[in-house]
């Protein structure tokens, strides 16, 4: 593709999860056209204001290696604005459903059908089971992006049930280093350090969170040094409400649980920096589980809560790395779980080779020859859509006075 018809995508994000899954893909978008940069995509993005909108640490986790610029948040009618202006020729809306919605309305509103840009949108991360609500708010894109041959079909059922037919388009997570990669770092060192991928709402009760925060803490009575890699801090925005936050339930019950308040520490920033090669990651299902497996580290779903879709953590069941936290310590000494190649194979430590080039390039073209079908946008939820499109354009403390 010559410099005149490099594809410009644009990103749209609204959340941490959602704002990482974004620049990554906008970096391997670029990267893939090596070793001619001349072809690589030109790509940018930008942060819908919202109570969501993530704080000046969690932008600096996300983009951190990524090589693309921190991202501006802007009001719905600035992002219409910015479409008219800059003209992209793809807009990836990589944001929770209603926000998502929001997006897409002002990407479509702000040129003719037929100059419109493509719409390219997905989930960040595991994305099983496929819900109505997921493919509801996203049903007006021209290509979802799945992650694991196993998510295909229910998304083509779901998208299908909306009365809709996007392209699926298979690519790896952005983030995941190379299966071979992950082979050769596995066992690199003995396990010192055991880092928790903490969740918003996984698992949801308080004494479930305090349980896992005891787990943790009799680990660190194994001689383990613990670590709980957190989203966010007690009160900071991230992409799911936080009603109980770890850092917050440790400092309230450490004492009444028996353990020394530096059995278990806390950290933020990129979760790269976690995963050492001395480190085993435990998670109930993050798909910071995925990044250490990819990086043949001790990687386990803890299980002591069950498997169901509301922890998310169905995709999970026959990985062959779910155990109790009461069998972590044996499990470690043992050199961890190995994950079953066959769910390696179907799900998100697939081979294949990615997708999403080629599709990007072919939705760029179809974009700028007018070839792409008229989308009318009607809102999935008409009070949300207004509430969401409300909070947008508010001013960040009185939006979240509104979320509160």
């Amino acid at each position: 593709m010559t410099a005149g018809t490099t594809p410009r995508v644009l990103a749209v994000a609204d959340s941490d999860s959602y704002l990482k899954w974004a620049v990554w893909t906008l970096a391997r978008l670029r990267d893939a056209a090596s070793p001619l940069p001349g072809d690589a995509p030109r790509v940018s993005a930008v942060v819908v204001r919202s109570p969501l909108a993530p704080s000046g640490d969690q932008v600096a986790a996300a983009v951190d290696g990524t090589g693309v610029a921190p991202p501006v948040v802007v009001t719905p009618g600035a992002l219409r604005r910015l479409v008219r202006r800059t003209r992209p020729d793809v807009v990836l809306v990589a944001a929770t459903g209603p926000v998502a919605e929001l997006a897409a309305g002002q990407v479509l509103r702000a040129l003719p059908p037929g100059r419109r840009p493509a719409l390219v949108t997905g989930l960040p991360g595991m994305a099983l089971p496929a819900t109505p609500q997921g493919t509801g708010w996203r049903r007006w894109c021209d290509a979802f992006v799945v992650h694991a041959h196993a998510e295909a079909a229910p998304y083509a059922e779901e998208f299908a049930r909306r009365g809709a037919r996007p392209d699926l388009v298979l690519t790896r997570l952005p983030f995941l280093d190379t299966l071979e990669a992950g082979a050769a770092n596995r066992a690199s060192a003995p396990v010192r350090r055991v880092v928790l991928a903490a969740q918003a709402k996984v698992p949801a009760t308080r004494p479930e969170r305090v349980a896992l925060l005891d787990g943790l803490a009799r680990l660190a009575g194994e001689g383990y040094e613990v670590v709980v890699k957190l989203r966010a801090r007690a009160g900071e925005p991230q992409t799911h409400h936080e009603e109980h936050p770890l850092d917050a339930l440790w400092a309230a019950e450490h004492a009444t649980l028996g353990h020394a308040p530096g059995a278990v520490g806390f950290a933020t920033g990129p979760m790269s920096d976690q995963l050492t090669p001395d480190a085993a990651l435990l998670t109930v299902s993050s798909t910071a589980g995925l990044e250490a497996l990819a990086r043949g580290l001790p990687t386990v779903f803890v299980a002591d809560f069950g498997v169901s879709p509301e922890l998310l953590n169905e995709p999970f069941a026959a990985s062959g790395c779910l155990r109790r936290l009461d069998d972590v310590a044996s499990t470690l000494r043992a050199g961890g779980p190995v994950p079953a190649p066959a769910w390696r194979a179907d799900h998100y430590l697939h081979p294949q080779a990615s997708g999403l080039p080629a599709a990007v390039a072919d939705l760029a073209r179809r974009a700028r020859e007018g070839d792409l079908p008229a989308v009318r946008l009607r809102p999935w939820s008409r009070p949300r859509y207004v509430y969401t499109a409300a909070r947008s354009a508010l001013p960040a403390p009185l939006a979240r006075a509104l979320r509160r």
